[in-house]
C-alpha cells in the first residue's frame, strides 16, 4: 500500500527544505536518483528543486531524469516529440476551416506546465473554455454555463471542439490537455520515493495523472499550502487538494514573515472559507506594516522592492509612473532599460575617459551599436575583426579604430546605445537619482501571481481589484490572491490604497 502524506507550507516556512532533506533521506537508504520523482506545476519549482539538489549532493543533471513539470513528464511518457504537438501552423488550418482565427505563436510548452492555450484571435476564448473543461472533468455545458461569458455561443464551441478532434485524429496531432489524458494509460516506472510539489495548483484532471503515477510508488509527498491556491482560472479546484489524504503535517515556523506582517496575513487567511486551519509562527522581529494613498510616501528611493497588483494592467500603470519618476525598474525580470545597453554606455564612457576595455568587453560594444547609415558605430564584420586580437588584450580607443571602431570619440554615449529621445529624457533622471544602468534594478513590479514563490525585503501591496474579482462567485479567490501578496515581505509592507471604484477591504 503506498504511503501518502500531505505537508503544508505556510508563507517561508522552508517546505522545499523539507523536500530536499526528504530526498538526502531517501539517498542516505540507498534510493537511486532515478527512482525519485519531483513533479510540479511550473518549471520555475522544478528548476530550484533540480537546483537545490545538484548543490547539495553534486550529482549530475541527467540523474533527475524525472524532475519534470507534470506536462513534460507525460511528453517524456507517451515518447513524442514536439512535431507530434498542435503548433502554430495547425492551430492556423483549423482556424481557416472554421472561419476564425487562431493567431500568434502559441507559447504554451509542455516544460512551462501553463495549461490554457495561449493563441489568439478570435478563437482564443473558446479554445480556453474547451481545455477548462477537460481539466476539470465537466461537462462542456457545465463550463460554459460557469464561465459566464456571453460574448461565446455554445454552438460554436461544439462547432469547435468537433473539428479540433477530427483535425487532430487526421493530422496525428495532440493538444496539452491530450497529454495528462493519454498519460493516465502510460506505464510508469516504479518510484521510490514521489514528490508532487505546489500541488494546491493542480487540475483534477493533473491530479488524476497524480494519483495514476502514485499507483507504482512507494511514497508520496503531496507539498503546498491551500491558502495559496490562486490558479482557480485555471480549472484548479481546491477541494481536491484538502481532501488529498488525512495524513498532514503542517510546518510551523516561518523564517520570512516578521511579527506584523505575519498577524495581518492570518487575517486575511481567516476569512477564507473551508479552509485547512494552520498554526505557524513568525519570525522575531518585529517587522513593519504601514498605509499610504500614494506611491509618492512609501520610501522607494532606497532598498530593495518589489511592488505586486491584482492585475497586469495595474502592473503597467506602475511602470509608467516609475519610468515617469525616473527609477529603474524591472517586470518580470525584464529590466526598464535593456542591461546590454547599459552595458555599452559605460563602455564608451570609459573609452571616452582614456581606459581601456577587454576584447569581450569590446566584443559586446559592437553586438549592440549602429553598423551602418550615418549613425554606425562600427563598420560591418567589425566583431570578425576581433577574433584576430589577443584574447588578453585590453585595448584604448584608439587600438580599436584599428579593428572597425569609426565613431568619434565625442559622440555621446545613450547615441552610441541607439537610445531614442524619450529613452535618453528617462536614463537621464535614472542617473541623476545616483542608480547605474548596469544593475539589477532595486525596484520589481508584478503580479500577485507571478510573485508566487518569491519574497523581497520591501513590499507594496496596491488594494485596487477588478469587478470580476470583487463580484466574482468565488470570494475566497480574492483573499488567497492578497494573502499571497501580503506574505511576500521580509521586513516591510506597506499597503496603497487606491480611489478605483473596486478595491479589496483589509
Amino acid at each position: 500500500m503506498t504511503n501518502e502524506r500531505l505537508i503544508l507550507g505556510p508563507p517561508g516556512c522552508g517546505k522545499t527544505y523539507t523536500l530536499i532533506e526528504r530526498i538526502r533521506q531517501a539517498f542516505d537508504d540507498g534510493v537511486r536518483p532515478e527512482e525519485i520523482a519531483f513533479v510540479s506545476f511550473t518549471r520555475k519549482a522544478i528548476q530550484e528543486a533540480v537546483e537545490r539538489v545538484l548543490d547539495e549532493f553534486g550529482m549530475n543533471i541527467k540523474q533527475l531524469a524525472y524532475f519534470r513539470t507534470l506536462h513534460s513528464i507525460a511528453f517524456r511518457a507517451l515518447g513524442l516529440n514536439r512535431s507530434s504537438i498542435m503548433d502554430n501552423d495547425d492551430w492556423s488550418a483549423l482556424g481557416r476551416n472554421l472561419g476564425m482565427s487562431f493567431s500568434g505563436m502559441d507559447k504554451t510548452d509542455p516544460d512551462e506546465g501553463i495549461l490554457l492555450s495561449s493563441v489568439g484571435g478570435s478563437g482564443s476564448k473558446y479554445v480556453q473554455v474547451l481545455d477548462r473543461s477537460r481539466y476539470r472533468g465537466v461537462s462542456l455545458e457545465q463550463e460554459y454555463n460557469e464561465a459566464e461569458d456571453y460574448d461565446l455561443y455554445f454552438s460554436k464551441l461544439e462547432q469547435i471542439k468537433k473539428a479540433t478532434i477530427t483535425y487532430k485524429s487526421l493530422q496525428s496531432k495532440m493538444d496539452f490537455v491530450d497529454l495528462i489524458e493519454k498519460a493516465m494509460h502510460a506505464q510508469f516506472p516504479h518510484f521510490k520515493l514521489l514528490i508532487v510539489d505546489e500541488a494546491q495548483d493542480l487540475t483534477p484532471l493533473q491530479l488524476d495523472m497524480v494519483k495514476h503515477m502514485a499507483q507504482s510508488s512507494d511514497e508520496v509527498i503531496y507539498a503546498g499550502d491551500d491558502d495559496q491556491a490562486i490558479h482557480r482560472w485555471t480549472g484548479v479546484d481546491v477541494k481536491k487538494f484538502i481532501t488529498l489524504t488525512d495524513n498532514i503535517e503542517v510546518l510551523s515556523q516561518s523564517y520570512r514573515l516578521p511579527k506584523k506582517v505575519h498577524a495581518l496575513s492570518q487575517q486575511i487567511a481567516n476569512r477564507i472559507q473551508g479552509r485547512i486551519p494552520k498554526e505557524f509562527h513568525p519570525r522575531e522581529e518585529e517587522g513593519k506594516v504601514e498605509y499610504h494613498l500614494t506611491l509618492d510616501t512609501v520610501p522607494i528611493h532606497k532598498g530593495s522592492w518589489t511592488i505586486m497588483c491584482r492585475t497586469n494592467s495595474f502592473v503597467k500603470e506602475f511602470a509608467d509612473q516609475l519610468r515617469e519618476a525616473g527609477y529603474l525598474y524591472a517586470v518580470k525580470g525584464n529590466p526598464s532599460i535593456d542591461p546590454k545597453l547599459g552595458e555599452a554606455m559605460l563602455t564608451w564612457r570609459i573609452l571616452q575617459g582614456g581606459g581601456r576595455i577587454g576584447v569581450l568587453q569590446a566584443q559586446k560594444l559592437y553586438e549592440v551599436v549602429p553598423k551602418q547609415g550615418d549613425h554606425a558605430v562600427v563598420r560591418r564584420g567589425a566583431k570578425k575583426l576581433l577574433e584576430a586580437a589577443a584574447p588578453d588584450a585590453m585595448m584604448t580607443y584608439e587600438d580599436l579604430t584599428k579593428f572597425g571602431l569609426i565613431a568619434p570619440l565625442d559622440r555621446d554615449a545613450m547615441d552610441i546605445a541607439r537610445l531614442g529621445s524619450d529613452d535618453k529624457l528617462y536614463v537621464q533622471s535614472i542617473e541623476r537619482r545616483g542608480e547605474s544602468i548596469t544593475e539589477d534594478p532595486r525596484i520589481k513590479v508584478s503580479t500577485f501571481h507571478a510573485m508566487k514563490g518569491g519574497e523581497d525585503d520591501n513590499c507594496v501591496v496596491f488594494l485596487a481589484s477588478t469587478k470580476a474579482c470583487v463580484e466574482s462567485r468565488y470570494p475566497d479567490d480574492e483573499h488567497r490572491a492578497f494573502y499571497v501578496g501580503v506574505t511576500r515581505a521580509r521586513k516591510e509592507l506597506h499597503l496603497l490604497d487606491t480611489d478605483k471604484r473596486y478595491r479589496y477591504e483589509i
